[in-house]
């Protein structure tokens, strides 16, 4: 006698996360996420993949600037998240942040998936994704970001080593993020990220005076 396989409902997913339903809902329509549909119409998430998901959220992201804040600290401003899977295009970045934004609080994403994740338990202020990378590349990850009415981060910087022509059938960049080629150049890269966040930074000065 089998039993049925054990499943998750995409609420539950979503909690587990701390992501919104509708994107896990995505995830499943999109294949990105193994699920099955009951009698009624629900979607059932595979055990198996949602505790992969449950098991990487638990983990503590890839910190590459120092230890994330305690839950009841002051937020630091900018957080910054970097979504990368190449390990020295990471260190480059966050190298370049230190000189940018010194105080900043950066962490690390290895992919467009984890990214998601990591974007909605720390509603980061700046997003700097690659736009080639495995499982969920950066389009993808934009394109379920852009249809969240939450956690959208207030900077969204692409990069890539492929410019934007060779990148097409990958899809297009949403309205407002900002494109650059590596190798990035640092001097034009420290003073993009540093006007982009002060922009950011200058309504809520205005809103709290």
């Amino acid at each position: 006698m089998s039993s049925k396989p054990r499943s998750y409902s995409t609420t539950e997913v979503a909690k587990r996360l701390g992501i919104s339903t509708q994107t896990v809902q995505r995830w499943v329509d999109s294949g990105q996420l193994k699920a099955w549909k009951t009698l009624g119409g629900h979607r059932r998430v595979e055990a198996e993949g949602a505790e992969l998901l449950f098991t990487l959220h638990g983990k503590n992201l890839p910190d590459v600037a120092g230890d994330a804040p305690a839950p009841n600290t002051e937020r630091p401003f900018p957080s910054i998240l970097i979504v990368d899977d190449n390990p020295d295009d990471r260190e480059i970045l966050a190298h370049l942040l230190e000189d940018a934004l010194p105080t900043a609080s950066v962490a690390a994403a290895t992919n467009g998936f984890h990214g998601l994740i990591a974007i909605g338990r720390m509603s980061p202020d700046v997003v700097i994704t690659d736009l080639m990378m495995p499982h969920m590349n950066g389009f993808e990850m934009l394109k379920h970001l852009q249809s969240e009415s939450t956690a959208r981060p207030g900077v969204i910087v692409a990069v890539s080593s492929n410019t934007l022509g060779e990148l097409a059938s990958l899809g297009k960049l949403p309205p407002g993020v900002v494109f650059m080629q590596k190798p990035l150049e640092a001097d034009e890269f420290i003073q993009m990220i540093q006007k982009a966040v002060e922009d950011l930074n200058g309504p809520r000065t205005e809103a709290s005076a």
